[in-house]
């Protein structure tokens, strides 16, 4: 018999086919109608491998998934969601899901799904005999080299020569071993290291092992992907001085991107009535400026050109500025690119407030800007760091709106002060507000994702998981300062770019 599988879904049709597909792949499969007798089925037959549903009646996916966890830790469970439901199939990740794949269920999908598992359980059976038999290391380190389902290079420790490859990396990037050996790490990519394991001029790594993320690397067909380059160093030596394991990440990168870009919708929908209030204000001029000329063309009266001059101009002066609204709307809207650049972090602040100074005043808010206009350039994406902005300036505004609500009846003025400035070689921004302020017994968590204290319906609790990440990807940092009934001040911190002599200097 085949591979064992438990299929664990409330309808019976989707059981049925599902059923015939897995046992031509070979599989042997088991099937259950609930959380419940899914449970008593992998307690009788230890499946390797579950496909749930998310949505079930009694016990849902999750948790159902948990509880698999629980009691059978090395269990792979992938997640069938409908579109309906990638709020939970993303959540399912933070539980140790192998992955998930979306209805109507694509055969190409199933079978990634599966083969990602299968790897997983492979590579998880290689390791535990490699923990139950130490007498044989060396043995197990080339089964584990030549097995793993990363590429591993084995690097000369000076000149980064590749010495030796595993199976896997002839496969992802497309060459015969013969062709890699020889040439330089270096060579794949275009990635300067300018410190760790890999840096040829900075000082000696503190400890022996660098991390190095979302790096593009090109495959023999010059097509690009993006890996997560993990390198130790043994020693100091002329012979098999680095390992370096490169993970493909360019799927990963996908998925969030995907969700950094739905989270950018759901920002688009909160500055709706913002962007609403922003367009009719240069709508209100023009309208009025038509109906003064239409009206007097109406009475026959010839009109001067002195006033004339005056109400084209004016009008000329609205159609632009509302162009400039629509122009970056759009632009806010697309999609960012993975690779940073030169930015001037006060163009995003000036965005924001492009698309909400009207919301912002029509709640009584006032904003005061303090930018320094002669800051060094830092290295991002100026449309993702005005996301993250965006959604600061608006959990800022809720905060506000929450404590008005609050001290009804007060004479309560709001402020929000946005400042931009260096501090100790690095480009800082803080955002602060008058706002309801943020409980001691919360704050470490507001970070993490899912985690909201809004209603169910008013917020995915994504947001500031989403700027939480989009900072560390440019190497910033984020700190919240904090007092309950005062207001909240949010503190990043980003190394500076400056060019010196043809070097790089502070963005390390």
């Amino acid at each position: 018999m085949g591979q064992k599988i438990l299929l664990v879904d409330d309808e019976e049709g989707i059981r049925k086919v599902l059923s015939i597909s897995l046992t031509d792949d070979g599989y042997e499969v088991f099937t259950a109608k609930s959380g419940k007798e899914a449970l008593h089925v992998i307690r009788e037959q230890q499946p390797p491998i579950v496909l749930t549903d998310i949505k079930m009646p009694g016990m849902d996916g999750i948790q159902l998934l948990k509880k698999i966890k629980a009691e059978s830790p090395d269990t792979e469970v992938i997640m069938i969601t409908g579109h309906g439901d990638m709020e939970k199939a993303i959540e399912s990740l933070q539980f140790d899901a192998t992955d998930f794949i979306t209805k109507p269920i694509l055969q190409e999908a199933l079978q990634i799904a599966l083969k990602r598992a299968n790897e997983k359980i492979f590579l998880k059976t290689k390791i535990r005999e490699y923990a139950n038999n130490l007498e044989r290391l060396e043995e197990k380190y080339h089964s584990l080299f030549d097995y793993d389902p990363n590429s591993i290079f084995v690097l000369q420790s000076e000149t980064f020569e590749i010495l030796d490859t595993n199976a896997r990396c002839l496969e992802v990037y497309g060459h015969e071993k013969e062709e890699l050996l020889g040439k330089s790490f270096m060579d794949l990519g275009t990635a300067e290291y300018s410190d760790g394991v890999l840096s040829k001029t900075a000082p000696a790594p503190s400890t022996p092992c660098s991390v190095y993320p979302k790096i593009q690397h090109r495959r023999k067909d010059g097509t690009t992907f993006y890996v997560n380059v993990y390198t130790c160093q043994r020693k100091r030596t002329k012979q098999y001085g680095i390992i370096a394991t490169t993970v493909d990440i360019t799927e990963s990168l996908a998925k969030e991107a995907q969700l950094i870009q739905a989270s950018k919708m759901s920002t688009l929908g909160e500055m709706a009535a913002g962007v609403a209030h922003e367009l009719n204000q240069p709508l209100s001029t023009i309208q009025i400026g038509t109906d003064v000329l239409r009206n007097m063309i109406k009475e026959g009266k010839k009109i001067p050109d002195a006033e004339l001059a005056l109400v084209s101009e004016q009008m000329a002066e609205q159609v632009a500025r509302a162009v400039r609204i629509i122009n970056h709307l759009r632009q806010f809207g697309r999609k960012a690119q993975i690779q940073p650049e030169k930015v001037d972090i006060n163009k995003p602040l000036e965005g924001v407030f492009t698309l909400l100074s009207q919301q912002l005043k029509l709640q009584s808010i006032q904003v005061v800007l303090d930018l320094r206009e002669d800051l060094p350039r830092i290295m991002g994406d100026s449309n993702r760091l005005e996301q993250v902005f965006i959604d600061l300036v608006i959990n800022a505004r809720d905060a506000m709106e929450d404590r008005k609500k609050q001290l009804a009846g007060s004479d309560l003025s709001n402020t929000l002060t946005v400042r931009s400035f260096t501090e100790n070689s690095q480009v800082v921004v803080t955002i602060t507000d008058t706002g309801t302020g943020i409980p001691e017994e919360i704050r470490e968590k507001i970070f993490e994702p899912f985690f909201t204290t809004k209603k169910v319906g008013e917020g995915t609790g994504l947001g500031l998981s989403i700027s939480y990440g989009i900072v560390k990807d440019y190497n910033g940092t984020i700190e919240v300062e904090s007092e309950v009934g005062k207001g909240t001040t949010f503190k990043m911190t980003f190394p500076a770019y400056e060019e010196e002599e043809g070097e790089l200097q502070g963005y390390v």
